[in-house]
């Protein structure tokens, strides 16, 4: 009896185990502030917002001029913005 109920234990554990996220030394990860992002734009860098909530709450509120990508089709929507602009998501 122990050894089917470890069984379905250990299966349980491995189907609810969230993957990690995979580790990319191309692309640097930094957290900046709300002041930060503002100099940004006022040095006129080369910086695309994306906000990555859903479409609802984009067209609610968003930064002027920022893009709409949800976060789950992010990975496969990356390629529709320059890779020589800065990349600011919230």
């Amino acid at each position: 009896m122990r050894r089917p109920l470890a069984l379905l234990l250990l299966a349980s554990a491995v189907a609810w185990a969230a993957p990690a996220p995979a580790d990319d030394p191309e692309v640097p990860e930094k957290y900046i502030s709300v002041d930060e992002a503002k100099a940004l734009v006022d040095k006129r860098q080369a910086v695309v917002f994306i906000d990555v909530r859903e479409k609802p709450q984009y067209d609610d509120l968003h930064i002027k001029g920022a893009r709409n990508i949800p976060l789950d089709s992010l990975r496969g929507r990356l390629h529709d913005v320059s890779r020589k602009d800065l990349l600011v998501l919230y």
